[in-house]
């Protein structure tokens, strides 16, 4: 069950990140500075961050004592 919530959240981590980095093309394209900084160097940053952090705990190999 672990390593299926770790997908999970691996999942919604990635879905913000499209989204993100569909508004910030919006926010470019509509030279809304402010919101792009704001996507870019914080939200975007941050969870790509956590996919970093999370899928280093997604392993090949079955967990000791899983059977």
């Amino acid at each position: 069950e672990v390593p299926a919530m770790i997908h999970r959240l691996l999942d919604a981590h990635e879905t913000v990140i499209t989204k993100v980095r569909a508004a910030i093309k919006k926010t470019d394209k509509n030279e809304d500075w402010g919101s792009n900084d704001l996507l870019m160097s914080d939200v975007l940053r941050r969870n790509e961050l956590q996919v970093w952090f999370v899928s280093a705990h997604l392993v090949d190999e079955p967990l000791v004592g899983d059977a």
